[in-house]
């Protein structure tokens, strides 16, 4: 219970943050019409790499001491390798179709649909940041009372059916207001789907699993943005909407109907809290 709190709080912190670079993105356009002689946009992404050098400065100081209290030596995938390569697949499937609605090709679209300004989207990406902030710090409260790959799957699918909603609203505000009340659940499941992955294998596994799963994620989501592009082109200009909601979907009814009854044993000892938390033996023996 205090595993999904910890990674509910977590990503809300990379949502903050998230939220106040999109808004920050929008800045130059505005600070130019005071200040003509600033450097062009473009030149702005040069705060990434910027940013991840400090990244890179401030983990090269995370003392070992963090994983002191675990007192538990890592270890490569055994016995949870055939149940992680499954959930890889799945998450790989998710990260595909999320690579079609990046935050890039929907500022495009509405750029493009409504006319909507780099300054305004920017706005509407900070929204939607604060509430996948909120949500996440919901989302390991609800986790605790009805289960993990529950909280996973059942408030993913309601964001995937407003997500293939948005190019058919007629105006830009009612496009916007399906955005953002599909922010209010997209990312519910992500501290959800962390916890679950520590929750399922061995202690030593954890790292293991982590790096696993999320190189799958990582490899295939360009791909899903290259998609994206292809079918703006050769179907419509809302297809990736579409595609990317349908592709969540079933990533969502495959998730519960491959793991509803694998059980967790850190689950059953705190008592059952919903689907896939029956007693039995752990995964994979």
């Amino acid at each position: 219970e205090v595993r999904a709190r910890v990674f509910g709080r977590y990503n809300a912190v990379a949502y903050l943050a998230g939220a106040v670079g999109a808004l920050a993105g929008g800045g130059p356009a505005l600070i130019r019409e005071r200040i003509p002689n600033l450097p062009a946009d473009q030149r702005w992404l040069l705060v990434l790499t910027i940013a991840g050098a400090a990244c890179v400065a401030l983990t090269r100081r995370l003392s070992p001491a963090i994983d002191a209290r675990a007192g538990r030596s890592t270890a490569p995938l055994r016995r949870s390798r055939k149940e992680v390569s499954r959930l890889a697949l799945l998450f790989g499937l998710d990260a595909f179709a999320g690579g079609f609605v990046v935050s890039t090709f929907l500022v495009f679209w509405f750029g493009r649909r409504f006319g909507a300004s780099a300054e305004l989207m920017g706005l509407v990406l900070f929204c939607s940041g604060l509430l996948q902030a909120l949500s996440s710090i919901a989302s390991g409260w609800i986790a605790t009372r009805i289960g993990l790959l529950t909280t996973m799957v059942f408030t993913h699918l309601p964001s995937n059916v407003l997500l293939i909603l948005i190019p058919v609203m007629p105006t830009l505000g009612s496009a916007t207001a399906m955005l953002l009340l599909r922010s209010t659940l997209s990312q519910m499941d992500v501290p959800a789907r962390q916890a679950y992955v520590t929750a399922l294998v061995d202690p030593e596994e954890r790292t293991a699993a982590a790096a696993f799963t999320n190189t799958a994620r990582y490899v295939v989501r360009p791909l899903g943005a290259a998609s994206a592009g292809l079918l703006m082109q050769s179907v419509a200009m809302g297809a990736p909407f579409v595609v990317a909601g349908v592709l969540k979907s079933v990533y969502d009814v495959l998730l519960f109907a491959r793991f509803r009854r694998v059980p967790l044993p850190e689950e059953h000892r705190a008592g059952p809290s919903g689907p896939g938390t029956s007693p039995g033996p752990p995964a994979g023996r």
